[in-house]
């Protein structure tokens, strides 16, 4: 162990001014390693290597174990002079230049080093140094915390530089439900339909009740989720507590709430702020035996049989109906097996003509145009009797009118979507009528007329895709048709035609006069 062990700062081991101290100067092994960027194992396992790598301690000090090592200042120095990139403007290979004669730490007692002015050290070192000093900073914070010392006012200590400011790692943000949710409002609600959104929010307000608006949304668990969902099963999916929630929830409404849910957690993942799997997605799931079981039950639309459509579209009674959009899209369904939504939003720029036959777009390249699928978007060819019953002349005289959508009078941005209005001024009409389901778990409405047309086509003899492709259902799953096949043409399409028989019943001479 040196004799001489005069105290150095670890702020002056990191400045420009060690470079103008006593070479023989001792330093513990960290302070080499400030200096040298090297870590303490590493300099333990360059001393035990054979024969021993620089930078060498004093003689001796590594032989007895569990003693300290000290090192000279002047073998740190010559161990980082020596790794100095050669495009750095720092020249020792000038003929002026101090330089270091390194003997063996094991065949002197201490490494001898010519003498450096100051000054010149200085001028030769400077820039180097600035790029040095922080990489040092760095190595300096990863050793033992320093405590903070009064700079020297020795002339040897020259100011140490300014390290740039590290900011103190920051414990990770706890989102709560509440937070998430307003997040997921601001960022998504705009984009779905009004009342998607309305059945949405209610889904995040029941579930935020359950389990507490204040919740991290990381520590929420499938298992929350479960008791939420079988709580409604239990006692309805009113948000509010007390004697009007409802007596039970099916199963049905419970997974179309739970799949509302699992959108929130799908959308906080997309945003990197849950990891993991989704909580609420699978939390509620029907076996195919238990989607069999429902439509035995009859839960499912029905479609019209003869006799109901022969009372609905008979000219007194389709004279009753008061708004004309319900009217002319009653006809359209009945003759294209549209959705409700896919007739109230169309735009007169929709009705076109392909290969010499009449066609309305299916689309969504007009305002306030959305659609189900992406098997949607289509060319539907106009039926002979639509052109007969004056569809095409209200689209003309619309336009020489100046206006924009085929229904200009009704609107299309409700709460419960575009075709709201249609669905229920013909719900009207079918009670007026006393049309009712077959089965008191059936459904009867607007969407009928298109289970009827699928029917209806199924005995034209013509291959499924082309009847998928006309009402704007999704491809099979088999390559051929998903892959392989084009789009079907208007004329192939309007092949379906002599599928829809209506005319051999409906009085469409006496239906004309109720349109416009």
């Amino acid at each position: 162990m040196p004799k001489k062990r005069e105290r150095i700062s670890d702020e002056l081991l990191i400045s420009k001014g060690v470079w103008a101290l006593d070479p023989s100067l001792p330093l513990s092994t960290r302070q080499v390693g400030l200096i040298t960027g090297l870590g303490i194992d590493q300099l333990k396992e360059r001393r035990r290597t054979r024969p021993p790598k620089p930078p060498y301690p004093y003689r001796g000090d590594d032989d007895k174990r569990g003693s300290a090592v000290w090192y000279p200042l002047g073998e740190a120095l010559a161990y980082k002079r020596e790794r100095l990139p050669r495009t750095l403007p720092l020249d020792f290979e000038q003929p002026n230049a101090p330089v270091i004669h390194r003997a063996s730490a094991f065949d002197s007692p201490t490494p001898q080093l010519s003498p450096m002015p100051a000054d010149h050290a200085r001028d030769q070192v400077g820039s180097v140094l600035e790029v040095l000093s922080r990489l040092l900073v760095s190595a300096q914070a990863a050793q033992t915390p320093q405590v903070a010392r009064p700079r020297s006012r020795s002339r040897a200590a020259l100011p140490a530089p300014t390290a740039p400011p590290t900011a103190a790692p920051r414990k990770p943000v706890q989102l709560t439900l509440r937070q998430a949710i307003q997040l997921y409002t601001e960022a998504e609600s705009r984009g779905l339909k009004p009342n998607t959104w309305a059945q949405r929010r209610r889904a995040f307000e029941s579930f935020a009740a359950s389990v507490g608006e204040g919740v991290p949304v990381s520590a929420i668990g499938r298992e929350a989720v479960g008791e939420w969902a079988h709580g409604m099963l239990l006692a309805g999916t009113s948000v509010q507590p007390g004697p009007k929630r409802q007596a039970g929830a099916t199963k049905r409404t419970v997974g179309n709430m739970v799949s509302h849910l699992a959108q929130l957690f799908a959308f906080l993942g997309t945003r990197g702020k849950l990891s993991g799997a989704n909580p609420a997605k699978g939390a509620v799931v029907f076996s195919k035996k238990e989607k069999a079981a429902r439509r035995a039950e009859g839960f499912q639309w029905e479609a019209f049989d003869l006799v109901a459509l022969q009372l609905i579209f008979k000219p007194d009674n389709l004279a009753r109906v008061r708004t004309e959009h319900v009217r002319w899209a009653a006809l359209i369904g009945l003759y294209t097996g549209a959705r409700v939504s896919e007739i109230a939003q169309l735009y007169l720029a929709d009705f076109v003509e392909e290969q010499g036959v009449p066609c309305m777009r299916i689309t969504t390249d007009s305002d306030g145009q959305s659609l189900k699928t992406a098997a949607s978007r289509r060319v539907v060819p106009i039926h002979p009797d639509l052109v007969r019953l004056g569809l095409l002349d209200r689209v003309e005289r619309l336009r020489r009118e100046e206006k924009t959508r085929l229904f200009p009078e009704m609107r299309i941005d409700g709460k419960a979507g575009a075709g709201n209005s249609i669905s229920k001024g013909f719900g009207f009409h079918l009670n007026r009528l006393g049309i009712r389901p077959r089965r008191s778990t059936g459904i009867l409405g607007f969407h009928s007329l298109r289970k009827t047309v699928v029917q209806e086509l199924q005995a034209s003899g013509l291959p499924a895709e082309r009847r998928r492709a006309f009402v704007g259902h999704e491809a099979g799953d088999d390559v051929h048709q998903a892959d392989y096949m084009r789009a079907w043409t208007a004329a192939e399409l309007a092949e379906l035609f002599p599928g829809l028989r209506w005319s051999k019943w409906l009085q469409l001479d006496l239906i004309r006069p109720l349109l416009k």
